[in-house]
């Protein structure tokens, strides 16, 4: 966590770090400010001394960070543009003058959201102005080991998100309870077929409510979509009898900021035996993971524990093929903060030695997916690792498959 940062930097003989927003939210600026500055420079050295450089249009959010601040103006980076005949390197000259002047000499860490050239001849241009700079190639890097764990504010902001997952599931199984059948499809009192858009747009309003957004588009897919993990569905596709409904939200703070992540598989109706057969082997499969969940324990464990239940059930697995694109396709979660997916990860390759500490927000998710036989379901919930080494659930909602509608 943040407090973690200094003694880390020293453990890792870093003289340095240095965090770019280039002209959009960045997820490290944002961690490493506390504020949603979207053009600014921030330089940090290891005995903690910080200055930001940005944009004077953000001078009141940088006033906010708590370090020395000074403006892109007052440090020349139009002249030092024009006379390198690039932005990327003047910015590059900037980073490596001001590195100089703050006394931060040997390996940093660099930070930054920039295409990969302009990215390439930032750090190039920095370390000719100043070869005293090195690049930190370090992995995992600093900032992914210091956000593995979260501190109470970060909790606090990740459960306000959970919440507004948990209701926006909540609202979607009351919804479907309310639509009226009509042979194979279903709708609102007499109105055209209810379809996947109806539900995506239930879900992105109950998030305002909440002040939430969807970080990218969640995934409201069924039948043979849902057996693919990450295809987001079809909005037109009119709501099917007998089918697997899968719903993935993961929706964050309005302007960027802490996620959540919960999913959850419906059946409109009684559900056909073999989704119910797959589903209660998921179910099986995600309550033998929390049930056991305890600190300490190699993170990858889980995973071997789910593939174990799903082989004796006759389900392939990413460990019986690696190629598999039916039966258990994926990892069995990871870590959830100021982005959707960052460490721990409980899966990943044998070397995953991360075992679950206090402070972590993880996500169990096993799946089971068949598209070919238009099939596909998941079970996740979001987890937080208490600093008392105990275990709770922040999104608990409703695990039942089958709805009935009632309208």
């Amino acid at each position: 966590m943040r407090s973690d940062l200094e003694r880390l930097m020293k453990e890792r003989g870093l003289a340095g770090m240095v965090v770019l927003a280039d002209d959009r939210y960045s997820p490290a600026m944002y961690y490493v400010t506390g504020e949603k500055i979207t053009h600014g420079v921030y330089f940090r050295g290891a005995d903690g001394r910080a200055h930001l450089i940005v944009n004077p249009m953000e001078r009141d959010q940088a006033a906010r960070a708590g370090c020395d601040v000074s403006t892109f103006p007052q440090q020349g980076l139009n002249r030092l543009i024009e006379e390198e005949k690039s932005a990327a390197r003047g910015l590059g000259r900037l980073i490596g003058q001001t590195c100089a002047t703050l006394g931060i000499q040997g390996t940093v860490a660099f930070y930054g959201d920039s295409a990969l050239g302009s990215a390439w001849q930032i750090l190039e241009r920095a370390r000719t102005v100043n070869p005293t700079l090195s690049v930190d190639v370090a992995l995992p890097d600093l900032l992914s080991v210091v956000r593995t764990t979260k501190d109470e504010a970060e909790i606090a902001a990740i459960r306000r998100a959970a919440a507004g997952a948990v209701d926006a599931i909540a609202r979607v199984r009351a919804w479907l309870s309310k639509l009226r059948r009509d042979g194979d499809r279903f709708g609102m009192n007499g109105s055209r077929p209810a379809t996947l858009g109806d539900l995506r747009r239930l879900i992105q309003g109950v998030y305002l409510e909440h002040g939430l957004t969807e970080d990218g588009e969640s995934i409201v897919s069924q039948g043979r979509d849902a057996g693919v993990p990450h295809n987001r569905g079809n909005d037109d596709e009119p709501l099917k009898a007998a089918t697997p409904i899968l719903i993935d939200i993961f929706p964050g703070e309005a302007g960027g900021g802490y996620h959540s992540d919960l999913t959850r598989t419906f059946c409109l109706g009684p559900a056909p035996e073999p989704l119910k057969k797959l589903y209660g082997d998921c179910r099986d499969a995600f309550r033998a993971v929390m049930d056991d969940l305890k600190v300490g324990a190699p993170c990858r464990s889980y995973q071997e524990r789910v593939c174990d239940l799903y082989e004796q059930r006759g389900h392939a697995t990413l460990r019986t093929s690696e190629i598999t694109e039916e039966g258990y396709v994926h990892g069995l979660g990871h870590g959830v903060g100021l982005a959707v997916h960052e460490a721990p990860r409980l899966g990943g390759p044998p070397s995953n030695a991360q075992t679950l500490a206090p402070g972590m927000v993880i996500t169990v998710e096993p799946g089971l997916y068949y598209p070919s036989q238009g099939l596909g379901v998941r079970i996740e919930d979001l987890v937080l690792v208490r600093s008392d080494g105990t275990f709770e659930n922040l999104t608990p909602a409703a695990y039942d498959l089958e709805i009935e509608p009632r309208g």
